[in-house]
């Protein structure tokens, strides 16, 4: 929600600097209508505001319309690659390595699949060349559980070495390995899971509702 309101709000300030100062300001109209689509996808739509296709590639219409919000995003991604000192991925099983959006070069020969969580992003073509599958979910959001359950029987079978990102391979990215960890009996529990996890690569850290998201998931298995 928090997210949704800050898009909002971003969008509405723009609008009125745009609507009340002369000049250039008007320019101001297109990053607000990019804020404020962007925004109508955290309090309603969810991941189909981008209009990215199962083949990894966000809709051109879209690429257009939120443009200014595309390019803020692709500047804050490329600076965190930049200065972080956390290694782009971490091998989490034999089978699953998980990590941060990679560029075409950075893929591991040793992957066979790639799953990409993100929405935001067009997928690098390496990465969508390598048995890609696209389960996309809102940053900082969950997918519902019905929707969870599909993607992770789809996974289930999938044989070879996986590739898990989101974004920075954090948040959506520890959410969603630890629910297959736990749905593949390699863990008693999601926070078994978390703390597999958190052992290789510490930075995995889940909001609230994703936590919350994952202890559900925990109960409904153990009914």
């Amino acid at each position: 929600m928090k997210y949704a309101l800050l898009f909002s709000l971003l969008s509405v300030i723009l609008t009125f600097i745009a609507s009340t100062t002369q000049g250039w300001a008007f320019l101001l109209l297109w990053p607000a209508l990019s804020f404020g689509i962007v925004s109508i996808g955290y309090f309603s739509i969810g991941p189909p505001v981008f209009g990215k296709s199962s083949q990894g590639i966000l809709s051109p219409i879209t690429k257009v319309l939120v443009l200014p919000y595309l390019l803020l995003l692709h500047a804050v991604w490329q600076l965190a690659r930049v200065v972080s000192r956390e290694p782009a991925y971490h091998q989490i099983t034999e089978k699953v390595w998980i990590g941060r959006r990679l560029l075409s070069h950075e893929l591991p020969t040793e992957i066979d699949h790639v799953i990409d969580l993100t929405c935001e992003f067009n997928e690098p073509e390496a990465l969508r060349l390598c048995n890609y599958n696209s389960y996309q979910i809102l940053d900082a959001h969950v997918p519902t559980l019905s929707q969870l359950r599909i993607w992770l029987n789809e996974t289930s079978k999938l044989t070879g070495t996986l590739y898990i990102h989101c974004a920075q391979g954090h948040g959506r990215t520890g959410l969603f390995t630890a629910a297959y960890l736990f749905n593949s009996g390699l863990t008693q529990s999601t926070d078994d899971a978390l703390k597999m996890i958190q052992s290789q690569r510490p930075l995995v850290r889940l909001n609230r509702v994703q936590l919350d998201f994952l202890r559900a998931l925990d109960a409904i298995d153990k009914q």
